[in-house]
Parts: structure tokens; C-alpha cells; sequence
């Protein structure tokens, strides 16, 4: 075997072996799609994080909530063909007290609480 064929065949196999990776992972862990994303006030560690993801995890509709610290956001996926309450969304924030500062949903960007 010369060395260019060794060559061709070491980068097919790498190739194939990374792409048999991202099936493997893409099937495993399937995309997130969020139905909102919550920037706060306050949430800088999990002290803060956990007890709000409790509370919003709650709201109808919420399937799966996600914390981003350093941007101080969390990242909100819905439950199977549901839109959870942009308004739920807010006050499980506030009872939270993370005090919500922007929720950005499918219905609209809002910098306080929406009407619904």
C-alpha cells in the first residue's frame, strides 16, 4: 500500500467515523427547539437558577428549561405542539424573584410583563 492510499483511506475512515458520531449524538440528543428566551436580572450561579427553573418548569406548556449564567438567560423548549403563556412565562420569573428584564417569544419581544 503506498502511502497516499494509506493517506486517502486513514481520512474516509476519520470521516466516517465523525459522521457516524454526529448521527449517533444527533439521535441521541435531538435539537432543543425553545419556545422563549427569558434575559434576567438577576441569576449569576445555580443558588439563582434551580429555584427559577422549578417554577417555570411548572408553567402549562413548558417542556424543558435550560440556564445560562453568564448571560444571565434561560432558555425555555415547550412540551409537544404547545405555546406556553408569554404572561405565565413573566410571573413564574417574578415569583421566582429573578426579575425578568426581556422574553422573547414567538408572539413578541417584551421588556415587561405581556397582557397575555
Amino acid at each position: 500500500m503506498t502511502r497516499s492510499t494509506f493517506s486517502r483511506l486513514l481520512t474516509i475512515s476519520l470521516l466516517a467515523i465523525a459522521l457516524g458520531h454526529a448521527a449517533i449524538s444527533s439521535a441521541v440528543e435531538p435539537q432543543v427547539q425553545y419556545a422563549a428566551v427569558l434575559v434576567t436580572k438577576n441569576m449569576c450561579c445555580a443558588h439563582e437558577s434551580v429555584p427559577a427553573i422549578k417554577e417555570l418548569s411548572r408553567v402549562p406548556g413548558i417542556g424543558r428549561v435550560t440556564a445560562d449564567h453568564e448571560k444571565r438567560t434561560l432558555l425555555i423548549a415547550p412540551r409537544a405542539n404547545t405555546a406556553p403563556s408569554p404572561r405565565a412565562i413573566w410571573e413564574a420569573a417574578e415569583r421566582a424573584k429573578i426579575e425578568p428584564i426581556q422574553l422573547a417569544t414567538p408572539q413578541g419581544v417584551f421588556k415587561s410583563k405581556p397582557l397575555r
